[in-house]
């Protein structure tokens, strides 16, 4: 599986994004802000790292991040 961004969510001109990417057995779900790396977690699964991104979208849309593609 190569890399590939789930979301991106936008507010005042600055941007994050959430990328997966495999790293051996596990999959590693990315934050960048405005393209560099903000924090990476590692998970078992591909499912627990869509709940993982979709967590972190959920707190960024509450202050107000909107979807953007």
């Amino acid at each position: 599986m190569a890399a590939f961004r789930i979301w991106r969510l936008r507010k005042l001109h600055q941007a994050v994004d959430a990328e997966l990417h495999p790293v051996g057995n596990e999959i590693e779900v990315r934050f960048l802000f405005n393209g560099e790396l903000s924090y990476a977690h590692r998970c078992a699964t591909r499912e627990l790292a869509l709940e993982t991104a979709a967590a972190k979208r959920a707190e960024l849309e509450r202050e107000g991040w909107a979807f953007h593609w």
